[in-house]
């Protein structure tokens, strides 16, 4: 527990860019999720840049009140790794570990259902582009929690050989789709990370972020790098400034019938301070995407924006489920019976 700017060995600086290393996928990539709940709406924005194979990976992803899902994906060439700007979208740190900014100016592919993703291709030629803007201001609301070189496994949030860390923010800005405007007070978890990366390195995660306000946030992951092993924990709740690890996480999972696509989610958790918590979770609007690679099986990434409630609180957060193609039959097996799923 602390009332520092960081949690862990790293230093605030590391909000900036890092040196490149030798590794043919050397990564890094910046990640902020949103939610706005007067609204209604909220979702996510990432670059990955991955200068060693000479391009970056861009999403956005914006799930509209209407119901509607706002989407654009890139993959632009990569000229160096000084910044983050990768196809109209650029992050930019103007105060290490406190202030930053998200701006996109582009076209976006306005989506009746976000189901229909199940079919990219389909999906992002059948749907109308829009003008889209987006403008955030984002302030960090609690430390950056991680580790910079991924060398300490008791770290509060940690990657195996990778710098990592995540921190709470709030973003204050306005979205221009078309002619809608929608002006946002959200909040969410920001994630930076560096070092070698792969797609297709784990077999399954399950991550969540939950934020009822500055005093109250939870941040879960649980990932199985293969059968073998049982699967890596971290997490935190973070009250404030203050930051208490988890040590044990509990996901129940109940997914729609004859798909592998969660629709509930029942989190338990358990932090060093003997405290339990039960956060229940009802997906709103969830979005199925995929990431393919020659000689690899498919990972299957579903993103949704999900009702979070504790004891009469609520609040719009990110269930992000990851599974490998080899794990999905066996998810679609379960989902037949209807029932929650313990994982």
């Amino acid at each position: 527990m602390t009332k520092s700017l960081t949690v862990g060995n790293l230093h605030p600086e590391d909000d900036h860019m890092h040196a490149v290393s030798e590794h043919p996928s050397h990564n890094e990539s910046m990640f902020f999720n949103f939610f706005d709940d007067a609204l209604g709406m909220g979702g996510f924005v990432r670059i990955g840049n991955r200068p060693n194979e000479g391009y970056a990976e861009m999403t956005f992803c914006v799930f509209l009140p209407s119901g509607e899902l706002l989407m654009q994906w890139a993959k632009p060439a990569l000229p160096s790794n000084d910044v983050f700007s990768a196809a109209g979208l650029k992050f930019k740190v103007l105060e290490a570990g406190r202030r930053l900014s998200v701006s996109y100016v582009g076209e976006a592919v306005r989506i009746k259902d976000p189901l229909e993703m199940r079919q990219p291709g389909k999906a992002l030629r059948g749907n109308p582009s829009v003008p889209t803007r987006l403008k955030l201001d984002i302030s960090g609301m609690g430390p950056m929690i991680g580790d910079r070189d991924g060398t300490s496994p008791d770290a509060v949030i940690f990657l195996d050989g990778v710098g990592h860390y995540q921190q709470v923010i709030a973003a204050m800005g306005e979205l221009s789709v078309g002619e809608d405007l929608w002006m946002l007070n959200a909040r969410g978890v920001r994630d930076h990370s560096w070092g070698p990366r792969q797609w297709h390195s784990i077999l399954r995660d399950r991550s969540l972020w939950i934020s009822f306000g500055t005093d109250l946030t939870f941040i879960a992951c649980k990932t199985w790098l293969d059968t073998e092993r049982p699967p890596d924990e971290m997490g935190c709740v973070i009250e404030y400034d203050e930051v208490t690890p988890l040590r044990s996480i509990g996901i129940h999972s109940h997914f729609f019938a004859d798909s592998y696509y969660h629709d509930q989610v029942v989190l338990k958790v358990t932090d060093v301070r003997d405290r339990i918590f039960t956060i229940d979770g009802k997906v709103l609007a969830y979005v199925p995407l995929r990431h393919r690679k020659e000689g690899r099986e498919t990972v299957y990434l579903g993103q949704a924006m999900t009702r979070f409630e504790m004891n009469g609180r609520q609040t719009l957060g990110l269930s992000e489920y990851f599974d490998a193609e080899s794990t999905v039959a066996a998810l679609i097996s379960l989902s037949r019976r209807g029932e929650f799923v313990v994982e």
